[in-house]
């Protein structure tokens, strides 16, 4: 080793021993840092206490947000609720008409068989064969009034009854029924959802879903010509283990601006008291928390196309064939 490597090393030596010297000297028996087990230091104690101060806000948070949300969840359920009266309120109309229909000739059949049979003593076979047709049609017309009430009874259900296999044609057929007095007038109405398999939801919820869709469709629509506009529910197989249902209008359409804010809640084109901005956004919250997806096509006067994407019921997915090997 060179004379002058000799040095170095000693200069470094030096500076390391000066090092070590002050840090005994801080540690000192008159030192206030000094830290052993019996006499914790001082920086140890305020790290300490800062850590239960944080841990004590952090619960305290987290208390807080659950409270938060269980209020959502709650005032959730409450829209949910809340937009399925809505909507029933914009059909009540359509509704007192179509019992309206059915209850006046069971009135009126009701009134001829009692005239029928107070007046004669005796029935000829003829007379007996027009009361039992009356009878017939009596019973028709309070056979509709039950499914009418039926379907409201379904459709405004407030508790959520859960999530099984749903029947989709039967729940877009009671949807088109509920929808049918503010169609009739404005497009004729197609239904293709038969043969599909049934779907992952419950009967209430996507009656909701689609009866919006088909009132949104409707009212898209100026009223007075009829046949020469259409509202098209399809169903048919989508993406695998989904069916795809497509709700198709020949109505105004929604202009580019207003798209991307369709789903957002309380937003509305409609004029002030006529819509409350809820319909969509509650669809499209429905549709998701199923596991699917709603999305929108529109052009300016070329109507609007609706599709919602619904996770086939477990018991009825099929199984993907296997893919042959050709290697």
């Amino acid at each position: 080793m060179t004379l002058r490597a000799k040095v170095g090393r000693l200069a470094v030596m030096t500076r390391r021993r000066g090092t070590l010297r002050q840090a005994f000297e801080r540690l000192g028996p008159g030192s206030n840092t000094r830290c052993t087990e019996e006499t914790p230091c001082a920086d140890n104690r305020l790290l300490e206490e800062t850590v239960r101060e944080r841990t004590a806000a952090l619960e305290a948070a987290n208390a807080k947000l659950s409270s938060s949300l269980e209020q959502l969840h709650a005032t959730q359920t409450q829209l949910l609720f809340a937009d399925r009266l809505i909507a029933l309120g914009r059909i009540a109309a359509g509704v007192g008409h179509e019992i309206n229909n059915p209850l006046a000739f069971i009135l009126s059949n009701l009134e001829y068989i009692h005239q029928e049979l107070q007046q004669k003593e005796r029935l000829s076979e003829q007379d007996r064969q027009e009361i039992l047709e009356a009878l017939a049609e009596t019973r028709d017309g309070a056979e509709r009034i039950r499914l009418i009430v039926r379907d409201l009874q379904t459709l405004s259900r407030a508790e959520d009854v859960g999530s099984g296999p749903a029947e989709l044609a039967a729940v877009v057929r009671t949807a088109a029924k509920m929808a049918m007095h503010e169609l009739r007038h404005r497009a004729r109405l197609v239904v293709e959802c038969d043969g599909v398999p049934p779907v992952q939801g419950n009967g209430s919820r996507l009656g909701q879903v689609f009866l919006n869709l088909l009132l949104n469709a409707a009212q898209s629509i100026s009223p007075g010509n009829a046949e020469g506009n259409e509202v098209r529910v399809v169903a048919r197989p989508g993406e695998p283990g989904h069916v795809l249902v497509e709700v198709r209008d020949t109505g105004c359409g929604i202009e580019p601006e207003h798209r991307e804010r369709i789903f957002d809640p309380f937003f509305t084109t409609k004029p002030l008291g006529v819509g409350t901005g809820l319909g969509l956004a509650v669809c499209h919250g429905i549709v998701t928390s199923l596991g699917g997806t709603l999305t929108m096509e529109s052009a300016p006067g070329r109507g609007s196309i609706f599709r919602v994407s619904l996770p086939v019921a477990g018991a009825f997915v099929q199984p993907q064939r296997p893919h042959a090997d050709w290697t």
